[in-house]
């Protein structure tokens, strides 16, 4: 109710209760993860992360001294050319190119070694031997090997080692999941 004397010492109580003001919030430290400009400077840091990361797997740096430096030594690239089911066989086309790495146009003796993995568990190895090959350079040569069904199906890699005429060259490794087979 409206006071009839004013008093100046004391507020007027209907405009003005007479409440407990908060004090201000204090003021909080923003993390720096949490700020507009590290957030943009990040994304785009794993943007451009990913897209050199894909641009590197397709070979767009190969001419570049450094990151060729940074590829896996490996002497001989093998490629699978054909691969088909026969009963319980899969019969594999092996390709390489000779790139210098034989003395002579004719290799005498060719063995190769091969395993297949799952992970980095071994699941099947075996070896075969080519005699009296006739082998220029740049030239290309393909060999059949045989493996079995079910140990190709449950393997993911192949690895190949060479040795031309006692001479020891390491391959590729082969994604064997991406080879499409008609079982």
């Amino acid at each position: 109710m409206p006071r009839e004397v004013y008093d100046p010492k004391e507020k007027e109580l209907e405009f003005y209760g007479k409440r407990d003001i908060k004090p201000p919030a204090p003021k909080r430290e923003v993390s720096i993860f949490a700020r507009r400009w590290f957030m943009f400077l990040y994304g785009t840091f794993l943007t451009l992360a990913v897209v050199g990361m894909l641009l590197y797997k397709k070979g767009f740096f190969n001419n570049i001294p450094l990151f060729e430096a940074l590829k896996p030594k490996t002497d001989v690239i093998v490629k699978i050319n054909k691969a088909q089911s026969i009963d319980d066989v899969i019969i594999t086309t092996i390709e390489l190119e000779n790139s210098n790495y034989t003395n002579s146009e004719s290799v005498e003796i060719l063995r190769t070694s091969f395993s297949l993995y799952k992970y980095r568990k071994l699941i099947f190895s075996g070896d075969r031997s080519f005699n009296n090959i006739r082998f220029p350079v740049g030239q290309r040569i393909g060999f059949e090997l045989n493996f079995d069904k079910n140990y190709w199906k449950e393997a993911n890699k192949l690895e190949i080692i060479l040795r031309f005429d006692n001479n020891l060259v390491k391959t590729n490794s082969i994604n064997t999941k991406k080879i499409k087979i008609k079982y």
